[in-house]
């Protein structure tokens, strides 16, 4: 039944054809790709990037195994806490994420993907 009403909808939509900003489904299924895309690429700069930085903070976990949500959860603010101690590498993973992020959100606002007021 699910499937049925999406089919409706989106067959409504396709009627509609644009709205009053110029976006058409073709252009926000557009978005909807490049979004993803978007998101893939920087999940595969994460796992690198939190590395470097552990590095960055000599950072080596006392028990890493077996972390049920507590540990897990005083792991995280563990790191956090040395992070924010070392300027150097905050610093550092600020600008690596920004250099990252930068050319991704451009390549949505090229693409006209985010709503402006008129």
């Amino acid at each position: 039944m699910q499937i049925v009403k999406c089919i409706l909808w989106l067959s409504c939509l396709l009627l509609l054809g644009s709205n009053t900003n110029g976006l058409t489904i073709d252009g926000i299924l557009d978005c909807v790709q490049t979004g993803a895309n978007s998101v893939h690429f920087l999940a595969s700069l994460a796992v690198p990037e939190l590395k470097y930085t552990a590095a960055c903070l000599n950072f080596v976990p006392d028990d890493a195994t077996n972390l049920d949500l507590q540990k897990f959860v005083d792991l995280i603010y563990k790191f956090f806490q040395r992070l924010f101690q070392k300027e150097k590498c905050l610093s550092t993973l600020i600008k690596n994420i920004n250099a990252e992020v930068q050319p991704v959100l451009q390549k949505l606002i090229d693409k006209n993907c985010f709503p402006r007021k008129s």
